[in-house]
């Protein structure tokens, strides 16, 4: 029925319908030419003329006012069923019949024309407005373009459209409006076609691309006309993307288009598309520019925090250091065995310091360069706080550490980092609680995860440093006067959580701090049979 209803308004149904509606009103009138005369028959021709230049235009109209000329002056003037003329008015009259037929049909056709247009360019304006509004909504480049096809499609009444990049394997879909016509990846010839579009600057056609079989039976070929798109034969066309003299892309629309205003003369509103496309690009580009001098900056940030760092903590262990094996080998002073102890154990803790230093950067350097890859295990969360608990038993000296964990719960994680990050808590809370208090490790099961928590009785953290104490070489004002730090211990154990598919928060207050560690539990099966 479509096809039909488009072969009708097309100009082999505009022939079609005038040389049928000839011949049922020269059937109707002939029979009856002296009852009704020869002027109205003329107006009633001539009114039959101007309809068909109405509805089917310029040229049809033309060859309707001929055609109607000459079966007038074959049914109606005498002599009859001859094209010639006896009578001088009859001649005069068959001459302003035909030249009234003409200017009355090439006038109404221009109307035509001319309403089909502003509709058109209504229509255009409309578009061009929603694209834009839909458009400045969105702050992603990729949300943009996405919405743009999406824009495109509905627009059209188009199976689909994409947006096409050049990577170097060839033309590549990086944006699409969601439907599975608009997903496929480009083939050869699309390829080929693209190339062309960016190198000519203009739109291009392809033909029997990504289109089933019921599609390409609803093609009807529409000749005569230079438009791309215009030809149903054509299912795809290919759209250059350009800023100025530069080329970010193609737009791929799917065809055939719908009967949409646009559907005769589409390369106006796909100019006007393709420049919002290219805009949304080139946000895309100078997102990704800003993201890599953003990542540079935060790069040259922590060159310089670590530099900073290193100026410090190294330097002053290493001072310290300096200082006590000088004062040993200083041959003028005569030192006790007490003193020369004291000697010692300063730099045993002072290299023990810098080796701890060294070991958090190391560590750091693992968890951005992506060189860790966690071995995903189930494990037993009592064993893991009491492992936790044993490596610690030095730095947590003549503190109580307590462990509460059910024997049966169990998560899936990597036990080496988990242990490390818990270790890191754990030495965090001896250093910065309340001197003797007591470090409270536990386990609870929640949902579909498992909490481990470590606890400690001090003074906590103060609220303006709470939401930064996971920033790299952060350390709170107040505690970095009582205890030297390098500020990598927390960001290191955020880092082996989320390594770990889990998630580390914190919470505090003057009764002390708490940080949580939620991890996948273990699969029921697992449970069991670990």
């Amino acid at each position: 029925m479509r096809r039909g209803a488009e072969l009708l308004k097309s100009h082999y149904g505009g022939v079609a319908v005038t040389l049928a509606a000839t011949a049922i009103l020269v059937g109707a009138l002939a029979p009856f030419r002296s009852e009704v005369g020869l002027l109205n028959a003329g107006f009633i021709f001539l009114l039959l003329t101007l309809i068909i230049a109405a509805v089917w235009g310029r040229e049809v109209g033309i060859f309707a006012a001929l055609l109607i000329n000459l079966a007038f002056n074959f049914f109606f003037i005498d002599p009859l069923f001859q094209f010639t003329v006896q009578q001088p008015r009859n001649v005069v009259a068959l001459v302003v019949f035909l030249i009234v037929s003409v200017i009355g049909g090439t006038l109404l056709a221009s109307a035509r024309e001319a309403a089909a247009q502003a509709r058109r360019r209504q229509a255009e304006a409309e578009v061009a407005l929603t694209l834009s509004r839909s458009m400045s909504g969105q702050t992603e480049p990729q949300q943009a373009l996405e919405t743009l096809c999406r824009e495109v499609t509905r627009a059209f009444d188009s199976p689909g459209a994409a947006v096409l990049t050049r990577t170097p394997d060839g033309w590549s879909v990086v944006s699409h409006d969601g439907s599975e016509a608009a997903r496929r990846p480009t083939d050869a010839e699309e390829q080929a076609m693209a190339d062309r579009a960016v190198a000519l600057g203009t739109v291009q056609g392809l033909g029997e691309t990504g289109l089933d079989k019921r599609t390409k039976a609803r093609r009807i070929v529409r000749p005569g006309r230079s438009s791309p798109l215009s030809r149903r034969e054509q299912s795809v066309a290919l759209v250059p993307l350009k800023l100025g003299d530069r080329v970010l892309g193609v737009l791929r629309l799917d065809g055939p288009i719908g009967a949409t205003p646009f559907r005769d003369q589409p390369a106006p509103l796909l100019s006007a598309v393709a420049g919002e496309a290219a805009v949304a690009l080139q946000r895309m580009e100078l997102a990704k520019a800003a993201a890599h001098a953003e990542a540079l900056r935060q790069a040259d940030e922590m060159k310089t925090a670590l530099l900073a760092s290193i100026s410090h903590d190294l330097k002053t262990p290493l001072a310290t250091i300096k200082a006590a094996i000088s004062s040993i080998l200083d041959a003028r002073m005569a030192w006790s065995d007490e003193d020369l102890d004291a000697f010692h154990q300063t730099i045993d803790a002072q290299t023990e310091r810098l080796n701890r230093l060294i070991s958090d950067i190391l560590d750091l350097n693992r968890i951005e360069s992506g060189m860790l890859t966690p071995d995903q295990t189930p494990l037993r969360a009592n064993d893991l706080l009491e492992r936790a608990r044993e490596i610690t038993s030095i730095s947590t000296g003549g503190r109580t550490v307590t462990v509460s964990a059910p024997s049966s719960l169990r998560l899936l994680t990597d036990e080496s980092l988990i242990i490390q990050a818990l270790v890191n808590l754990i030495e965090n809370a001896a250093k910065y609680s309340t001197q003797g208090g007591s470090i409270h490790l536990s386990a609870a099961e929640s949902g579909s995860q498992v909490v481990l928590t470590v606890a400690d009785e001090g003074p906590g953290i103060p609220p303006a440093d709470l939401p930064h104490v996971f920033d790299r070489f952060y350390r709170a004002q107040e505690s970095s006067r009582r205890v030297k730090g390098s500020g990598l211990g927390l960001s290191i154990v955020k880092g082996f959580v989320e390594l770990c598919g889990g998630t580390v928060e914190v919470r505090s207050g003057p009764d002390g701090t708490v940080f949580s560690i939620r991890l996948p539990a273990a699969p029921a099966a697992e449970r069991v049979t670990a």
